[in-house]
């Protein structure tokens, strides 16, 4: 699924007022690239590698190493920023597979640069009504080299996201929710599929886009999507809950966050009574 002529295109959209967002695209659970949704943020002109590496260079970061298709949560090392984009920019993903992906850390390190983003108009997460604690952390930062892989999958909790595209391009392809059947639990590689083992792949129809710098991409909760970087790239992203997640982002918030949090309170009981047993420990053991 490489070549883009063979693949029906995701809308790109400006001027598009809330209302139309709402009509066309949200309710309706389809993509849209907004071409001119971040164009009066500060990050758009001013997050460049040579600004991250003068202004937060010797800034430890976590850096994600991808191998044998997948991240690994024991595959994440520690790296100097500076030292990371000297390396990216010298290298592609063959020889420098590493990714900063997901990372919320470096932006709470640096608050200062919360000010150069505003959640677009079209987003408002339903989150913001719950205790912090049932909250994930947004927005996070994507910085890595040309080639640069997140694989397929679909986003936490079903929620819908947004994803701002600040330096380089990055290419798209997303699969609604009822392909799900032919996408074999996300294992298969999109872009070299094999269909001996996935043979029901070929019944699979994604949408593709190329995003650049200044454009914004809306993912609706449930639609799976893989993400390569053209180039060297930012990209600054949230997820959040709203109409059209709302059922499967609750439920399964309350079932992560909630029901956790219940759980450790348990165990903190028990310890302090000095249980040796706990109810349900097989479920604990996860946490």
């Amino acid at each position: 699924m490489s070549e883009s002529a063979q693949l029906p295109q995701v809308d790109r959209r400006s001027k598009l007022s809330v209302g139309e967002f709402n009509q066309e695209y949200r309710s309706l659970g389809r993509p849209v690239v907004i071409t001119d949704a971040i164009e009066d943020w500060p990050a758009l002109s001013s997050w460049t590698f040579d600004y991250f590496k003068s202004h937060y260079g010797a800034t430890l970061v976590n850096v994600h190493r991808y191998e044998g298709g997948k991240y690994k949560t024991d595959h994440v090392e520690q790296m100097v920023l500076a030292d990371f984009i000297d390396r990216l920019l010298a290298n592609n993903w063959s020889s420098c597979p590493y990714y900063i992906r997901d990372d919320w850390r470096f932006l709470r390190q640096h608050q200062e640069l919360l000010a150069d983003y505003k959640t677009p108009q079209y987003f408002f997460d339903w989150f913001t009504f719950f205790p912090r604690f049932m909250r994930l952390i947004y927005p996070r930062i994507f910085i890595g080299p040309q080639g640069a892989v997140t694989p397929l999958h679909v986003d936490i909790w079903g929620t819908h996201a947004w994803l701002a595209q600040l330096v380089g391009r990055k290419r798209w392809l997303l699969f609604p929710p009822d392909q799900e059947k032919f996408l074999y639990n996300y294992d298969v590689d999109p872009d070299r599929p094999d269909f001996n083992r996935f043979p029901l792949f070929r019944q699979a129809r994604p949408l593709e886009c190329i995003i650049g710098p200044g454009d914004l991409i809306f993912v609706p909760g449930g639609w799976a999507h893989q993400v390569t970087s053209l180039d060297p790239t930012i990209s600054l992203t949230a997820n959040y809950m709203g109409p059209g997640c709302f059922g499967p982002s609750l439920t399964n918030a309350i079932r992560e966050q909630l029901l956790k949090r219940m759980r450790n309170v348990v165990i903190q009981g028990a310890k302090k009574r000095g249980a040796k047993t706990i109810p349900g420990s097989e479920m604990e053991s996860k946490i």
